[in-house]
């Protein structure tokens, strides 16, 4: 909030970073800030990830200047702004297009001798590729082949305006069409040669990410490129080394989808801050355990620090230690005393909120609490023999059930919506535990 809004002023009025050096010294400086110069425990392709994804939104400021940049390289695409063109092409030898498409920034030197259209074109051809594999519909053949002028003309015709369907292919407007979009039948022909060769490599027939992202919306551009660019960028941290690693564990695959229902929707159980901390926490398998402890210090006490007998791997401590084991099967026969049905215990269900369909939608709320305040209390007890209580769990509920409150006022959900997802609880504590008054 304090430190972006001034980094994008500056990406957005002055485009004149060529080296990426400094985007990582950024980088360092922001991940020494996250981690308080302690070794990071997730990477920051991850961190910087969005959250429906998995990750947790912090900015890339790499991406974002990127992003700034296409949003320069906006009216380079469009010919639309003429006096910005005029001024920013003022030694253009030919079409913006012309650069942009057909690599004629190798023949004229001159045009990336200026600094801010040397950056913004570096960009432009990091990702030419990604954006553009077919030759694209918002691409100008006529702008492309016109001799330089000192005042630019406007309204150039784009691809998706001369082309017409010949059965399954494409092909140029006759020149009795075009009349009035070339100058006579020389300029005809030079654009029929360039349309040959545009052929080969086939043309766009659907708007592509560029179009919608970036050339047709007229608000939130910066937003929508960086997003766009975000995505490419971590597409291969789709499949994160800890999902793995949960899988090894329960001896199973937790379906993809599973994971982006935790993501999207599963996190949205509540307003509060510190809930969703262990959620993710959980995910990213964030606690320290004594096994990675005697690795980091090369000790060799590496046991349990509940039991004192087996190793101390991160899920032996959350759910195959036979302390922890024990408090888990009494949260489980709670939960089935409150929710008045059975179920299978798993330990996604109770370690990362995945519960499926085993309880059921309008119960899965509570759910999220009640499983969240067992982790939350066994991390309070983490490096010591003790166990969370019955008694703890319930009360820690009852502080739970006030935040729910103060979550449906924030979200405006109604006080009917909130009571539906704690009355069975309320039934429960005045059934077994004398606690609330009904």
């Amino acid at each position: 909030m304090n430190v972006l809004p001034k980094m994008l002023f500056l990406f957005q009025t002055l485009q004149i970073i060529d080296k990426t050096e400094c985007f990582r010294k950024w980088q360092k400086d922001i991940s020494k800030f996250v981690w308080q110069g302690k070794k990071p425990r997730i990477k920051f392709k991850i961190l910087t990830d969005a959250k429906e994804r998995g990750g947790f939104a912090l900015p890339d400021l790499k991406l974002y200047y990127e992003a700034a940049a296409f949003c320069w390289l906006k009216d380079w695409l469009l010919l639309e702004d003429t006096d910005v063109l005029d001024l920013e092409g003022f030694n253009n030898a030919f079409g913006w297009h012309a650069y942009l498409w057909y690599d004629k920034a190798k023949i004229n030197k001159a045009f990336k001798n200026h600094i801010v259209r040397k950056a913004v074109f570096n960009v432009w051809t990091r990702y030419k590729d990604l954006l553009e594999n077919k030759t694209p519909r918002w691409l100008s053949p006529l702008e492309a082949k016109a001799r330089k002028r000192t005042n630019m003309e406007a309204n150039w015709p784009k691809y998706w305006e001369i082309l017409e369907r010949d059965g399954d292919n494409w092909k140029l407007q006759s020149l009795e069409k075009m009349k009035d979009k070339v100058r006579d039948w020389l300029h005809y022909a030079q654009i029929k040669e360039v349309f040959k060769s545009d052929k080969k490599l086939g043309f766009q027939v659907e708007k592509s990410k560029l179009e919608t992202e970036l050339l047709e919306p007229k608000t939130k551009v910066l937003s929508k490129m960086y997003n766009l660019l975000l995505k490419w960028n971590t597409q291969d941290e789709m499949v994160k080394s800890v999902m793995i690693k949960w899988a090894q564990d329960i001896g199973h695959n937790i379906m993809f989808e599973d994971w982006e229902r935790l993501w999207t929707t599963g996190l949205n159980f509540t307003a509060c801050n510190a809930l969703k901390e262990n959620v993710m926490k959980m995910i990213y398998r964030w606690y320290m355990t004594p096994v990675k402890l005697a690795k980091i210090y090369h000790s060799s006490d590496n046991k349990c620090w509940k039991c004192k007998e087996n190793e101390g791997t991160f899920f032996h401590l959350w759910w195959t230690c036979p302390r922890v084991k024990a408090f888990w099967e009494m949260i489980y026969n709670e939960l089935k005393k409150v929710l008045k049905y059975t179920f299978t215990k798993k330990p996604e269900a109770f370690l990362l909120g995945i519960a499926g369909q085993n309880v059921l939608k309008k119960d899965r709320t509570f759910f999220m609490y009640a499983t969240t305040a067992a982790r939350i209390l066994i991390a309070k007890n983490w490096k010591t023999q003790d166990l969370p209580t019955l008694e703890e769990w319930q009360m820690q509920l009852m502080d739970y059930m006030q935040l729910a409150e103060m979550t449906g006022r924030i979200r405006d959900l109604g006080e009917e919506r909130v009571e539906e997802d704690w009355k069975k609880f309320k039934i429960y504590l005045q059934k077994y535990c004398n606690l609330i008054e009904c």
